[in-house]
């Protein structure tokens, strides 16, 4: 990292007081002048190691491709399980011979256990390693799946499900460990954008799966279909997946334990260089307690300020994008009169913006960062961790965000004044499309900012993060009906585009205070 003259840096200092001091104590200690009108400010890297040779991660580029796919792959599963149950539900009522009202407390119970149980296992996979938890969940989730394709009693599908449940709503939470485990902040992004493809396709594309299955089949096909493609993924993971947990092989080139070890290594060799020998100290991330997983840890992420306010705007977009998402099924198809096959069509605006968005979400980030950086004075390396103890990354993260959440608010209320006016099916569609569009690149900033604050834990803070959202949704989902009744589609989405807009004054309070808060913890810590 090297000291120049920033550029455009009046903005960043003015709203990050903490960046400043940090530069001019800097200069004081290099017997430079300390006077503020000289701009000038002096980094240091705050890395891992003593020796500057050493590389955050020794997987190749396209390894780490590699490696994320195989991991988002199996993420995939936790957010397609639920959704593409829904279309089986009449079904299951029919040949269980119970109401409707029963089956959906399989839905219930399925929500309650993915919302706990990725807190409770989110820290296992930051202390034994990702392969461990990824293979005992996938494992679980196959067999679970070939009992529910087989059962004809309702307790056995009750049970089932929550085991379903339990099994593979850890595993997004996992593949950010991965993520976190292999990137650095200056890449990280792009990465983040790609796992979001997977995790966030599921609402458009695991209904539509649904709904073809079972037009040639009867409802076990969706519980074969999801035990067949989740033992291709868990082969993938016994045979190929390397383990990347830093707290068990550091950046990759220490000797993992058997069972972190994967059959076939040909994504995990290890290379023959300098960067091989380092020892474990080179790689262990600092303030990392030796000790046991604690299932209760991700609660502890709240006394982190900018971790409390990212999750709560990530619940408060994730409640309104759920709302969305259960209004084409509620007032969407009331509103058209389409039938079941259009009505499956009309969650593909969500997943293709979804994709398109992670993608270009991605490539934001990235550019942020660097420009953030550049503006600084610091060098970017992609193949070590820069100073994030003196740098602000809240800014860098958020400072593109703020315009696709100005730009989303009148989205949602065109949408639901279309939807009261009853304007042409193409209306509604189109705002889908853009409201999953800004939306997403919401998603994407926040998940890359959870992961630069918390990068010894990035599973934990994802199972967390999950906890949240999934409770806010929840109670978004409930009250949905009652406002839908009372105020009429119009007005309704009005008050979530209001909620939407009252994020940015939360954006404005990370982006001043967010570095402020990371050296007082540190110093307390």
């Amino acid at each position: 990292m090297t000291s120049e003259t920033p550029r455009n840096t009046d903005a960043i200092l003015s709203s990050n007081p903490g960046v400043q001091t940090l530069g001019l104590r800097q200069q004081e200690k290099n017997g430079e002048p300390s006077e503020q009108s000289s701009a000038t400010i002096a980094i240091e890297p705050a890395t891992e190691t003593d020796n500057p040779e050493a590389p955050y991660s020794v997987f190749t580029r396209k390894q780490k491709k590699w490696i994320v796919f195989i991991a988002a792959s199996a993420g995939w599963f936790s957010t397609a399980s639920s959704l593409i149950y829904f279309p089986a539900i009449p079904f299951l009522a029919r040949d269980l011979q119970v109401g409707i009202e029963k089956i959906n407390l399989t839905v219930t119970s399925y929500l309650v256990a993915s919302g706990i149980f990725p807190t409770l296992v989110g820290s296992a996979a930051d202390w034994y390693g990702r392969r461990p938890v990824f293979i005992a969940a996938l494992a679980v989730y196959v067999a679970v799946n070939v009992g529910l394709a087989v059962q004809r009693d309702f307790a056995a599908l009750v049970t089932l499900r929550m085991l379903q449940s339990a099994a593979v709503s850890g595993t997004f939470s996992f593949a950010y460990g991965v993520l976190g485990d292999l990137t650095t902040p200056v890449d990280r992004g792009g990465y983040v954008g790609f796992i979001s493809i997977f995790l966030n396709t599921p609402p458009s594309v695991a209904p539509l799966i649904s709904g073809l299955l079972l037009m040639k089949w009867d409802w076990p096909s969706i519980f074969w279909f999801l035990s067949i493609s989740s033992s291709v993924v868990f082969l993938a993971v016994l045979l190929f997946l390397p383990e990347t947990c830093r707290q068990v092989v550091g950046n990759g080139s220490l000797r993992a334990p058997p069972i972190n070890t994967p059959l076939i290594p040909i994504l995990g060799s290890r290379p023959h260089s300098i960067e091989a020998s380092y020892s474990t100290a080179h790689y262990k991330l600092a303030g990392v307690p030796k000790g046991i997983a604690n299932p209760l840890s991700a609660l502890r992420l709240l006394k982190n300020g900018s971790s409390a306010l990212a999750f709560l705007c990530y619940s408060i977009y994730y409640a309104i994008y759920s709302c969305l998402q259960a209004s084409l099924s509620t007032i969407f198809v009331e509103t058209y009169d389409v039938s079941g096959l259009v009505a499956g069509l009309s969650y593909l605006p969500f997943g293709v913006a979804c994709v398109t968005a992670s993608s270009l979400a991605g490539r934001l980030l990235d550019y942020d960062y660097q420009r953030t950086a550049r503006s600084l004075g610091m060098a970017i390396d992609r193949r070590r961790v820069d100073g994030l103890a003196t740098f602000p990354i809240e800014h860098a993260r958020l400072r593109t965000c703020k315009y696709f959440i100005v730009l989303c608010a009148p989205l949602i209320v065109g949408y639901g004044w279309a939807l009261q006016v009853k304007a042409h099916i193409a209306v509604p569609l189109v705002l889908q499309f853009l409201i999953g569009f800004t939306n997403q690149v919401n998603f994407t900033s926040l998940n890359a900012l959870l992961v630069d604050l918390h990068p010894d834990c990035p599973s934990t803070v994802q199972a967390a993060n999950n906890l949240f959202r999934c409770g806010l949704a929840a109670g978004g989902l409930a009250l949905l009906d009652l406002m839908l009744s009372n105020l009429g589609a119009g007005w309704c989405f009005v008050v979530f585009a209001a909620l939407h807009i009252a994020t940015l004054p939360v954006f404005w309070i990370m982006e001043r205070h967010g570095l402020a808060w990371r050296r007082k913890r540190s110093l307390e810590t």
